[in-house]
């Protein structure tokens, strides 16, 4: 059982609404909801009744409710406790990120703990920054896109996923309710830039599956930019979901790029896990709990 997944359901328990639930936790409401059904099928029963009105507890979800709330207290009890015998260690420790992209991708209940630990959360100019900076030993652990090559580094995966495709309500591709790849060959590319990660590497092998090449109109590192291009109508961007809440404005248009295909790939490059400090595992764990994944 995830602590995420349990603190979802108690939000969703208190405020009757899987919107006002996504809200206080800072993710989507189609994320929230999504991970509620993956966790009904793990309990393999129901946990809410799903009405016009809101949502309702079903029987067994008012039975482990109060058991959920005081085993969530005791896990954040024991967060807090992890979190000052780190400060205790009177060292710095450090989360590398490699790139500004990333920084939405990690939850703000997390960086708000980390600002009240040692633990910093500092921006990179880049891979070869950050690959300096482990080899340096100034920090232990780097949050990136996966890189085309590893270095004989360790990548602990994260998340992989096709992204999704954001484009301006006038562009003609927004009357749809998904897009496959296949409708988007030949359309002009808004494109990220991650500097040696695989994002570039996976975009170019998916397309020439299609015998075709990405067209990209304009490709860059910040993302009020994205936003004032596709605000511009200058072609379509493919991004990765934690995006969605930066391009939430009513002249987006937000669309699932149907594919198997993984186009982001990111997580964390560090010499070796038992190496880390207590706080920075602390961070890696929540991060993959966060995305329902164990390590």
């Amino acid at each position: 059982m995830l602590m995420r997944q349990l603190k979802q359901f108690i939000y969703i328990a208190k405020f009757q609404s899987i919107s006002k639930a996504a809200r206080e936790l800072f993710m989507s409401q189609q994320t929230l909801s999504q991970s509620m059904q993956n966790f009904e099928k793990k309990l393999g029963a129901q946990l809410f009744i799903r009405t016009k009105q809101g949502v309702k507890l079903t029987d067994f979800g008012r039975r482990i409710l109060p058991r959920s709330e005081l085993m969530l207290q005791q896990v954040e009890d024991y967060e807090a406790f992890i979190r000052e015998q780190a400060a205790d260690t009177g060292r710095k420790s450090m989360i590398l990120v490699e790139e500004n992209f990333l920084t939405p991708s990690i939850p703000t209940d997390l960086i708000l703990l980390a600002s009240k630990s040692s633990l910093s959360i500092e921006i990179a100019t880049g891979l070869t920054s950050c690959l300096s900076a482990l080899k340096d030993k100034t920090c232990n652990v780097v949050y990136c896109f996966r890189p085309t090559e590893l270095y004989g580094l360790t990548y602990l995966p994260l998340m992989k996923e096709p992204g999704v495709v954001m484009l301006n309500r006038h562009h003609p591709l927004s009357e749809r309710e998904g897009l496959t790849l296949d409708d988007i060959i030949g359309e002009d590319l808004i494109l990220p830039h991650f500097t040696y990660s695989s994002f570039t590497t996976s975009l170019v092998k998916i397309y020439a599956k299609r015998n075709a090449y990405p067209k990209c109109a304009a490709e860059t590192h910040d993302l009020s930019t994205l936003i004032q291009m596709l605000r511009e109508n200058v072609g379509i961007l493919i991004a990765p979901s934690y995006l969605i809440p930066s391009f939430s404005g009513r002249e987006f248009k937000i669309l699932p790029l149907k594919t198997e295909d993984s186009i982001f790939e990111y997580g964390f490059l560090l010499e070796s896990y038992d190496e880390a400090e207590m706080n920075e595992q602390f961070f890696i764990n929540s991060m993959m709990e966060y995305y329902n994944k164990e390590y």
